[in-house]
């Protein structure tokens, strides 16, 4: 099976064949340390730790050279917060053919142009529902001075995939997120796309985050979408979504996290019910601190099959790299950016070599 996930990557980029080769020998090498002699184990953990350690100075110093492009003002190395995550994906669905992916997402910081300009890699950011796609897209953010975040404005260009093929789009999103006296912290986002061929797209988006305790949070969405050319996302152009997201921190909450789920899609401006699924992700750490696991069991109830209960597994491997190269296993499990928190402060940590990098303190 290694040698399947490696014979795959290789049809990416170089750098991206390094990423995904370090991710697979972690996970392989934490699965067969209890059965290595401990000098051999220790030769390997320093081997994959310097691996590791090397691919996030090279992913900093591209960040960095991109950045000087702006400017030569000097700055200081927490000033670069480049992240990406690397994953490999799998996926069994009874209702449609396996799924295999390796990809990047995350972002490129560009700390000279004051933050206002990133360059975004992977999936989209205007929710956590299952509609967003984890195609290579890339683009460039403008994020214009005033924004905080609880008034959020931006604005996107460079290519995604749409209707089967890449194509150069635009896109506006602006996010409000209502500072009210109540457990219930409720927040609006509307984003205008336009493509050189799909043409028009809009999502508006209403959300409610609600912590129900120290270990539970609980988040309804409601989401519309509207197509002009693209059919092949939902008839007729207009699509409506509900998701019901439960997340849950288990007793040790830096080494595991679950989320259960219930999202129903409607079609046809939106007459007729088009899928229901039922869903848990549990996300794990393995024995090195940036890189987990993943897996996702669910039972669809598509439309096509006359709702019919379908099963379907996934199973994800990811690892960052680059500025706070510590995996937090509750990312997109328990959303704390709309939760009253203090700013996250910049903490340093020694590596596993002895050079430092920066961890942020987050406080709920």
């Amino acid at each position: 099976m290694v040698l399947s996930l490696v014979l795959n990557c290789t049809n990416r980029a170089v750098p991206i064949f390094a990423a995904c080769l370090t991710l697979i020998m972690g996970i392989v090498l934490s699965s067969t340390g209890n059965r290595a002699h401990a000098d051999q184990s220790d030769v390997s953990f320093n081997t994959i730790a310097a691996g590791h350690d090397k691919w996030s100075r090279i992913t900093l110093d591209t960040a960095d050279r991109i950045d000087r492009f702006f400017s030569n003002e000097i700055i200081d190395d927490e000033g670069q917060e480049t992240r990406l995550r690397v994953y490999v994906k799998m996926r069994a669905d009874g209702n449609d053919d396996e799924q295999f992916s390796v990809g990047i997402r995350g972002k490129l910081s560009l700390p000279r142009t004051e933050h206002r300009l990133q360059i975004i890699f992977g999936q989209d950011d205007d929710s956590t529902a299952s509609v967003n796609t984890e195609d290579q897209n890339i683009s460039l953010r403008i994020r214009p001075p005033g924004t905080d975040p609880m008034r959020q404005l931006r604005f996107d260009v460079g290519f995604r995939k749409r209707a089967g093929s890449y194509q150069l789009f635009g896109r506006a999103r602006h996010r409000l997120t209502f500072d009210r006296d109540s457990r219930w912290v409720p927040s609006v986002t509307n984003s205008i796309h336009y493509f050189t061929k799909a043409k028009t797209e809009y999502r508006g988006q209403i959300t409610f985050d609600w912590p129900l305790s120290t270990r539970f949070f609980f988040r309804p969405t409601t989401q519309i979408r509207w197509y002009q050319n693209n059919t092949d996302k939902c008839n007729d152009g207009i699509c409506i979504d509900q998701y019901f997201t439960l997340y849950e921190r288990l007793r040790q909450r830096t080494r595991h996290a679950i989320a259960y789920g219930a999202e129903f899609f409607y079609r046809n401006k939106p007459g007729e019910l088009n899928d229901v699924v039922l869903k848990a992700k549990y996300r794990r750490t393995t024995g090195r601190d940036w890189l987990f696991w993943e897996i996702e069991p669910a039972v669809r109830f598509p439309a096509v099959d006359d709702h019919d209960m379908t099963y379907r597994i996934t199973f994800k491997l990811e690892g960052v790299f680059g500025y706070n190269d510590t995996a937090d296993i509750n990312q997109g499990f328990i959303p704390t950016s709309t939760l009253r928190r203090r700013p996250a402060k910049p903490q340093i940590a020694a590596s596993a070599n002895g050079a430092h990098r920066f961890t942020h303190i987050r406080q709920l």
